[in-house]
């Protein structure tokens, strides 16, 4: 009997403990303001990315992705585990990255950065 008590005394208490949060790292989630969600569907999602000078975002996740940069400038780069890189982006640039990215970045340029963004998904 006192065994069973126990165990009904501690799945009371699991249940009536918070489940863990699951955080959503999707960049138009964290950072709303820069990243502008054009179209989502079961296979890709395009964002209009768009960064005033010196506006930064929150440190995010995008799927595998191809991005075009229609307005260049100078951003800075942090990685989770806190390095910083800084990067001239030219207008006109293409990039691919074919794995899941994490990363924060800031518009440390003088002019307004816009990037045409497309994640892959599955």
């Amino acid at each position: 009997m006192r065994n069973f008590l126990y165990i009904l005394a501690l799945a009371f208490v699991v249940s009536c403990s918070e489940s863990p949060k699951v955080i959503d790292l999707h960049p138009e989630k964290v950072s709303p303001d820069i990243y502008k969600v054009l179209l989502d569907n079961e296979h890709v999602k395009v964002l209009e990315v768009t960064f005033a000078p010196g506006q930064s975002d929150g440190m995010h996740e995008h799927y595998a992705m191809t991005a075009y940069v229609i307005e260049g400038g100078k951003a800075q780069i942090t990685l989770p585990d806190g390095t910083v890189s800084e990067r001239d982006i030219p207008s006109g640039a293409t990039m691919h990255n074919p794995t899941i990215t994490k990363h924060q970045v800031k518009n440390i340029g003088n002019n307004t950065m816009k990037i045409l963004l497309v994640e892959q998904k599955g």
